[in-house]
């Protein structure tokens, strides 16, 4: 073709398009001038063009306009497809676990190293670890472990399993379409899941099945989207379903089918006219949420959630050994109000909780088993009648006397909380209006509040006590052991008032302070 035939075709084809424009521009203006102005005779206009439009088209016999009658070709088609799927829809509706698919889908797709990986993130693989691993090292080293896991997700392999779960949703969201209502209403006689002979189907108004239609159509569309990757889809469903539900040849034959119909646009047309809604268009939702990163925050979590069991339940076992070494046992109670039991009815109402019951009780008992006794008679001795610098005993004694007023405070601070107590009676007051009062439950809430946080300065202030006594106790063993005492001068006078030696004494009373500090410890870290 030279230049001058490719110059004249474009001159042809400027007139032409010319002509068409001019043609559109006379078709548009005569159609408004002769447009009625009545909205009832506009719209039997639409609906009757819309049901020459669908007379058109291929599946023209699925319904007859004229009586608006749905008819049993449509119902062949929908069994036909009840068929091909049922098995799979048999299979998804009598799963109870949504994430299983999920599941299966991500496990598919993980690399060897991720596979090997996900072991060590087990539950009972974490506990039995942590039996021989300290828990802060086992915790950084499944971080790393973690971080490595989640670099294997690179953009390929991520869009992947995307894509695969996505194609999968689409197909359950199809195969899980209500197929047997729709159908009963052609055939009353039609049983759930059996084909052995295809029913009489009789014709119905097509306001019957609107919504069922619309509904359809909302899953079906989805099906056709030409990003689904349908072949690897098929080859997972392979890998890891004992049964199939479906073959990839007759799925592929559904979707050309569906595509079909979506491009000829009956079902749309059949709907509009159906319901004198004459612009309807089928909205296409899709459910599909992506995979990777709640799968990915569910495994760190479960991590977290693990570890934070083991840790607890090292404390708890820590904070019983403590307690059995201190006391001798950890079943007793100093305290009546400010107890674990009084939480069961705060629970029950969702509020607050008493959070320091445990080592309250156990400070209570050690100032009075031993800050009472031993202490005292220890400070009765050694601080009141030693002789030594008053600089280096004025801690000591500080320490010692703001124990014994918290010992005093804390039997105030439990009695508040009877039912005679400020704090006390105004929850039992309160309690029964929770239920309907929003400020009873924040007043209730701010009460349990106060008294956690007065709970804890007890519990700080005692360790801080102990601590400054335990620091002094120890440079007077120290002391009482050199041939000339330094710090206190008249240490074999001092001996002559107590019942036991000396040095075994004040070791004892060190060490329980030794032990009720890390006590408690693990109740503040």
């Amino acid at each position: 073709m030279d230049v001058g035939d490719i110059k004249k075709e474009q001159e042809e084809e400027k007139k032409a398009a010319a002509q068409a424009e001019k043609q559109s521009f006379f078709q548009s203006l005569f159609s408004n001038l002769f447009k009625s102005s009545n909205p009832e005779a506009e719209k039997k206009r639409k609906l009757k063009a819309i049901a020459k439009t669908f007379s058109k088209t291929k599946y023209h016999n699925f319904y007859r306009a004229s009586t608006i009658e749905v008819l049993p070709p449509f119902a062949k088609l929908f069994y036909d497809i009840y068929k091909l799927v049922s098995p799979a829809q048999a299979i998804f509706k009598s799963n109870q676990n949504p994430n299983l698919y999920k599941a299966q889908v991500v496990n598919y797709s993980l690399s060897e190293k991720q596979v090997a990986l996900l072991e060590h993130f087990d539950q009972q693989k974490i506990l039995e670890m942590a039996r021989t691993v300290p828990l802060q090292q086992l915790s950084s080293k499944l971080d790393e472990e973690f971080s490595i896991f989640s670099a294997e997700f690179d953009n390929e392999r991520m869009n992947r399993t995307e894509n695969i779960y996505k194609a999968f949703s689409t197909l359950q969201d199809f195969c899980c379409f209500d197929y047997y209502v729709l159908l009963k209403k052609f055939a009353s006689s039609l049983q759930e899941f059996n084909f052995n002979a295809v029913p009489n189907f009789e014709k119905i108004n097509g306001e019957y099945i609107t919504d069922d239609l619309k509904d359809f159509c909302a899953v079906a569309y989805a099906i056709t989207d030409e990003n689904l990757l349908w072949n690897e889809l098929f080859a997972f469903m392979k890998a890891t379903q004992a049964t199939e539900t479906i073959s990839l040849g007759n799925w592929k034959k559904i979707v050309a089918r569906i595509k079909n119909i979506q491009q000829s646009g009956a079902f749309e047309l059949m709907i509009r006219h159906i319901s004198g809604n004459t612009e309807y268009v089928t909205q296409v939702q899709s459910h599909y949420a992506s995979l990777i990163e709640p799968y990915m925050d569910k495994i760190q979590e479960e991590i977290r959630t693990t570890i934070s069991k083991i840790g607890y339940k090292q404390k708890e076992n820590k904070a019983n050994q403590l307690c059995e070494q201190i006391f001798g046992s950890t079943d007793f109670q100093t305290l009546h109000f400010y107890i674990a039991g009084a939480n069961e009815g705060f629970s029950k109402k969702e509020l607050g909780l008493f959070e320091y019951t445990e080592p309250l009780n156990y400070l209570k008992a050690f100032l009075l088993e031993y800050v009472k006794k031993d202490i005292r008679e220890f400070y009765d001795v050694v601080v009141v009648r030693g002789q030594w610098d008053a600089s280096l005993a004025n801690p000591m004694s500080n320490a010692y006397q703001e124990l014994l007023k918290i010992s005093d405070e804390i039997t105030a601070f439990d009695s508040d909380l009877s039912e005679d107590g400020t704090s006390g009676l105004k929850i039992k007051n309160l309690l029964p209006k929770t239920a309907h009062d929003p400020g009873a439950e924040n007043i209730i809430n701010r009460v349990i509040s106060d008294s956690n946080e007065q709970a804890r300065g007890f519990i700080v202030t005692s360790a801080q006590d102990l601590i400054t006594i335990g620091k002094t106790l120890k440079q007077l063993i120290e002391d009482y052991t050199k041939q000339k005492p330094e710090i206190v001068q008249n240490w074999r006078e001092l001996e002559r008032f107590l019942d036991h030696p000396m040095k075994e004494f004040s070791v004892g009373i060190y060490k329980k302070i030794y032990l009720f500090v890390q006590l408690m410890q693990q109740y503040l870290s």
